[in-house]
This record gives structure tokens, sequence and C-alpha cells, in this order.
């Protein structure tokens, strides 16, 4: 494999979003606001917790922070550092790295280490488009965002300051304070098709990411002791997980006093694991802590007319479960504001989705997905394993910005879901998704999505079987 090819395999390996955003987040419903803002962890709790419950917090609460060092360690040892590379083309059947790969979007990534002093984004003016940068923490918050929404698509330079930065920014530029020395800088730009990827290189040639006066040198990330998909479930977890502790503060007061107590009561902290640590107890720990994220799947999942949606995540505070769960299954995922993904993995009656079936799927005049300006939204079908399927008709999305989508008179869209081609009277191609011969999954990507989205009171519409 080239070099150009591998770095656009880890391109796409590192982009999960997508969000959070782009693996299999969506397929759950998360908890609402209100849930994680009680989410708070007090001295009080921390000092009630034995030692056997103290170390299974710190395996929940510190696994996120294992995932994205792993993420990181892949991808800045083959990209380096404090370096900004693009993808160079949409997303295919060939795409094959990560589940449910974007063909809306190019991502643009770097892996920052602000160790060696603040680093300077600067983008040209983008209004003709949607578009985002995602600032991700180890700890898996969305600490801050430039783009459509945040900045408005204006033209400007953004300086990324480590923890306790009190230097000069450069005239007209704007400081983001990153609560970690180690960041993911995910992008994602709308392309609507082969043809106008040439457009967002346009972009690209007028993008920079440069240090901010001279770099100081940095430490080496080191090489993953794994990967993302398979964290350790025995003491070794919190051997990797220590040094880590030190670069990339806990992200709110509770969780460190729960460290604090961790490194105290159990010998883990920043400078790794004591020797009279109880490797029993941690080696239980962490088989208890990765019990608590899977239970998390069942508890936190509800369906709307067979349905998930995912809300409310993206900044977790003290709700330690969910960004881990978050983590296991949907690494680097959005804020809802900047992006939802309801997942249909049956119809409305509840039976698995099949090729062998067709469907329709019809959104009344007044019931489309309610946007924001800029915002768009699209329907993707992947096979059972969440990739794309070949096809002979070489669609595997459709949406707003499809061309020739057929509306009835009034105003409604009928999408229809089958793996043959319809005929005239069956509706034809226009507003046609092509599916696998058998089973598959449907995701709506909604970007940039109106209040009646993000409260709930807008859901798809059902996917009902025609046979």
């Amino acid at each position: 494999m080239t070099r150009a090819l591998v770095v656009i395999v880890l391109l796409l390996a590192a982009a999960c979003s997508s969000g959070g955003e782009d693996t299999t987040a969506p397929t759950t419903t998360t908890t609402t606001t209100e849930a994680v803002d009680d989410a708070v962890l007090t001295p009080e709790d921390i000092d009630a917790m034995s030692d056997d419950e103290l170390a299974t917090e710190a395996y929940v609460a510190g696994y996120p922070m294992v995932v994205s060092i792993r993420t990181m360690q892949r991808l800045g040892g083959l990209l380096g550092t404090n370096t900004l590379f693009w993808q160079p083309a949409l997303s295919g059947p060939e795409s094959r790295v990560i589940v449910a790969p974007n063909r809306d979007t190019l991502y643009s990534i770097s892996v920052l280490d602000l160790r060696g002093g603040p680093l300077v984004l600067t983008l040209p003016e983008v209004t003709d488009r949607y578009y985002t940068y995602q600032l991700l923490s180890p700890w898996t918050d969305s600490f801050a965002y430039i783009g459509t929404r945040a900045t408005g698509g204006r033209a400007g330079s953004w300086v990324i300051a480590p923890p306790g930065w009190e230097g000069e920014a450069p005239d007209g530029a704007e400081v983001i304070a990153s609560p970690t020395n180690q960041v993911f800088l995910l992008g994602r730009f709308l392309v609507d098709d082969d043809a106008d990827v040439a457009n967002v290189a346009a972009i690209r040639d007028r993008s920079s990411l440069e240090p901010l006066g001279a770099a100081g040198e940095l430490p080496p990330l080191g090489e993953p002791a794994g990967t993302a998909q398979d964290i350790p479930i025995d003491a070794s977890f919190f051997a990797e997980l220590a040094p880590s502790l030190a670069a990339n503060p806990p992200p709110t007061e509770g969780q460190a006093a729960l460290w604090a107590a961790v490194e105290e009561r159990l010998g883990v902290g920043p400078d790794g694991v004591a020797a009279t640590a109880d490797t029993a107890l941690l080696d239980a720990a962490a088989a208890a802590g990765s019990d608590r994220i899977t239970a998390e799947v069942a508890e936190r999942t509800t369906l709307v007319d067979g349905w998930s949606v995912n809300r409310d995540i993206g900044v977790y505070e003290d709700d330690l479960a969910l960004r881990a769960f978050v983590a296991r299954v949907g690494w680097g995922a959005n804020v809802p504001e900047e992006a939802v993904y309801p997942v249909a993995r049956v119809d409305v009656d509840g039976e698995a989705l099949d090729g062998s079936r067709d469907y329709t799927i019809t959104f009344a005049a007044d019931q489309l997905p309610p946007l924001e300006e800029l915002g768009f939204w699209s329907l993707s079908a992947y096979g059972g394993d969440m990739f794309f399927a070949p096809h002979p008709s070489g669609r595997y999305t459709i949406g707003d910005r499809t061309p020739g989508l057929a509306f009835g008179d009034d105003g409604s869209l009928t999408i229809t879901v089958a793996h043959d081609e319809p005929t005239a009277e069956q509706g034809g191609t226009a507003s046609w998704l092509p599916v696998p011969e058998g089973p598959f999954v449907l995701m709506l990507r909604l970007y940039l999505p109106a209040a009646a989205i993000l409260d709930g009171t807008w859901t798809p519409p059902p996917v009902v079987p025609l046979t």
C-alpha cells in the first residue's frame, strides 16, 4: 500500500464520528441533557466507595482516554503531529476501515500535541457549504467548534492553546483554550459529488496549521499497545492509562478528586502503577468496569417507529458511564447541535430490514427534516456489517442534494428502499435508495438540526414494508 493510500485509510479510521457521528454510536439513544447535568461526582461519593468500587469507577472513567491515546498513537505514528491532512476522495464500498463510512463529507484531520506550544489554524471564508472543525479532548469532550454553526464560516485564525497558556495571540486571531495538552482536530466538509471534491481541495490550499512562534520539542507519542477496539480488561489497562493523566488533566473537579483518590488509595497515578498496587484487585475492577460499559447499551436504548436516535452527547461532565459507552461504540461523537444520526435496523412492525423485501419511507410535506441554514440531510444504506455493499446502481445515499427527487403533488417525498430498481409504476429511480440483497441498516444523517429534532418533537417516519 502506498503512503497516500495509508494516509487515506487512517484519515477515515480516525474520523469516527462522528460522529461520533460516523460509527455505531448512532444505534442508541443516550441520556437527556438534564440527566448529564445531574451527574456530579462529589467528594462524599468518592469517600463512600470501597477500593473495589473505586478501581471499577477508575476503569470506566479512564476508558475513553485509553481509546483516544491508542487512536492518537496510531495516527501520529504515521502522519506525525500538528500537521493537517485531508481526505482526497468520497467514501464507497471500498471504504472498509471503519463502520458506517460517510459519503456526504470529506475529512480534514490532525493530531495536536500542544506541549510544544500553541498552534494556529487559519481558514478562508467558507459560506457556500457546510463545514465544521471539532476540537476533541482525549477524554472525548467536544470542547470547541469552528465552522458553519460555530463561527458563521468566516475567514480567520484561531490559536489553539495548551492549558494555562498566557501568551499573546496575533492581531485578529481568536484563542481557543484547550483543557488538555493533546487534542484531536476533526474537520468535515460537505461534498455534493465527485466533481465537487476539487472545490474542497481549493479550500485546503488556502488553509494552514502552523506553530505560534518556535515550536518546542515534543515527547514521543509511543507505540499503541493494541487497537482502539480491543482495550484490555485486566490490570495492564491502568499501566497503559497512567502516563496520559499527566498530559491531560481530568475534565471536571469531581474527576480530578477521583483520580487523586485512585493515586492515594490504589497506587495508580501519572507516574505509573506502584509496585505495592493490588494487581488482583485491578484485574477484577477492569473486568467489572468493562461489563458496566457493556450494560449501558441495553439501559440507554429506545426505539421510536423503529428508529434509535442519539442526543445530548459530545460533552459528558461526570456521567462517566455515558462517556465510556460512547467512547466504545462511537468515539469522536459530535454534540447534537452539529449533527444527529437516527438509525433503523427494523421496520415499523419490528421486523429486521432485509433486501428480500421492498420498503417505503414517506416524509409528509410539512415533515421533511427541519434544519438550520446550510444544514442538510441524507439517508444511507449499509450491509449488516455497517459497510456499503457494492450495488450496480453506484448509489449508496439519497438526500436533499440528490438531483431529481420526485415529490408528490401534495409536497410529500416517498423514498423507495429496495434492492432491485423500481418500475415506473413504483415511482422509478429518482427517489430510490438501493440496498443490499440481505440484511441492511439505514442511517439518517441530520446536519445542523433544528430545535424540533433536538427536543424530539420531530422524529423520522417509519420504514414501511411493501411485501
